[in-house]
């Protein structure tokens, strides 16, 4: 069963602004960043128990 992700609304500025960082970094950091992202949240989506709860049913998934 594949569960439902929700992110706050300030997650899309900071990830916005976090891609921008990368990408000022580098060439193509920033399209590594956003595929790193997707890994967790797909990892996150098959095994929700694996990543600790933070408030509420809330869990935190921390990109390396």
């Amino acid at each position: 069963m594949t569960r439902r992700i929700v992110f706050r609304p300030q997650a899309a500025t900071e990830l916005a602004e976090a891609v921008d960082w990368y990408e000022a970094r580098g060439q193509g950091l920033g399209a590594e960043f956003l595929r790193s992202l997707d890994a967790v949240v797909a990892h996150l989506q098959r095994n929700p128990t694996l990543y600790p709860i933070v408030f509420g049913n809330a869990r935190r998934a921390v990109l390396r």
